[in-house]
């Protein structure tokens, strides 16, 4: 079995890029890649037009060259992502091969738009595809209504192995309840939608209080600027801006984190910074969005509500702030559920039983 994978590049900031770049040494079978989307410090619109013509025909071209069994594509719904993808696989298709497209992003604003005005493109584009892989029970009931009749698999966002080596949890619990500074993380695209101005207020709401409290923001993204005046302007305390982080720098915010705080609102699969906190035994705060709805639950996995109120974000952060007790067991009980579940090495595995089950079907 030979199987090629679409997907962004992997110096992408982007979640579907990071879960590719994890999962490209784990697999056990022959997989070959194939980059899709904006390049890096591609600005000029006729460059991108260039470059996607380019790319279509180079993917013509390599499935007439090698006698791929599969084609993963990696879409996301939303208006760009959907339609250049769902073109790869309407090539595909044409070109004899099976295929599986795994959603990974889901915009309820276009899901709308595409019931309203376009569901025929969708099922034109996607229709023939002979599985999909979500990331939430909910898209996966959402292309049910849809008519859809294809297998549907779930699965999760995933951890690299590697990031968990050589790492203590009871160590790094037993730091976190000495350590100066009680710090609260959010990482992520720092766009407004994630929640990041409700996890700025739910700090500041703690700090007369609790000045050892510190927010870290780690990411970049379109409201970033807006984020810092923000702080600036209402004279918010111990707020740290790192920019985009990954590698060591990453492992070690979250190693030092004792809390991931992450309000979204946005159209999400399953976060990655989700699971990537859950590994590294932080408590997460969060709303029951996409994926995230189908496992956690309160007072296991942190805490869940569908309030956007950073009031009632700041009462969470506070209640795990003054009980360690309680600290200590959601710390332990996400490290335990995240090697079981979150793992790269994991998920490749599946991946690799559900490109078999295609083929066999």
């Amino acid at each position: 079995m030979k199987v090629l994978i679409l997907h962004p590049d992997f110096r992408d900031p982007g979640g579907v890029a990071a879960y590719c770049y994890k999962l490209k040494d784990k697999f056990t079978l022959p997989m070959d890649h194939f980059i899709t989307g904006q390049r890096p410090q591609e600005k000029v619109l006729l460059s991108k037009l260039s470059r996607m013509i380019y790319d279509y025909a180079r993917f013509v071209m390599l499935l007439r060259k090698n006698r791929y069994d599969l084609v993963h594509v990696n879409p996301s719904l939303d208006p760009k992502s959907f339609l250049r993808d769902g073109i790869f696989l309407l090539v595909a298709r044409m070109c004899r091969k099976k295929t599986i497209a795994f959603f990974h992003g889901w915009q309820k604003i276009f899901e709308s738009r595409l019931e309203r005005y376009g569901l025929w493109v969708y099922k034109f584009l996607y229709g023939k595809t002979n599985a999909f892989i979500v990331l939430s029970e909910e898209v996966k009931k959402i292309h049910e209504g849809w008519g859809f009749t294809h297998p549907i698999y779930r699965e999760v966002t995933v951890t690299e192995d590697d990031d968990l080596e050589g790492f203590d949890i009871h160590k790094t619990i037993s730091e976190r309840q000495v350590a100066e500074k009680w710090r609260v993380l959010f990482i992520s695209r720092i766009v407004k939608e994630k929640g990041i101005y409700e996890t700025i207020k739910a700090v500041f709401l703690l700090q007369d209080r609790y000045p050892m409290i510190e927010l870290i923001i780690a990411g970049d993204g379109d409201e970033l600027d807006s984020a810092k005046t923000f702080v600036n302007k209402n004279a918010i305390p111990n707020v740290i801006f790192t920019g985009y982080v990954k590698g060591k720098e990453k492992k070690r915010l979250f190693k030092s984190a004792h809390i991931f705080c992450y309000p979204t609102y946005y159209g999400e699969g399953l976060p990655l910074t989700v699971t990537e906190s859950m590994s590294f035994g932080l408590p997460v705060l969060t709303r029951p969005v996409g994926g995230i709805a189908d496992f956690f639950k309160n007072r296991k996995h942190g805490f869940l509500t569908h309030s956007k109120n950073p009031k009632v974000f700041a009462d969470f952060i506070e209640r795990l702030f003054l009980d360690e007790e309680l600290y200590k067991r959601i710390s332990l009980f996400n490290y335990r559920y995240a090697q079981r579940n979150f793992l790269a090495s994991q998920a490749a595995l599946r991946l690799e039983q559900i490109y078999e089950n295609v083929l066999m079907n």
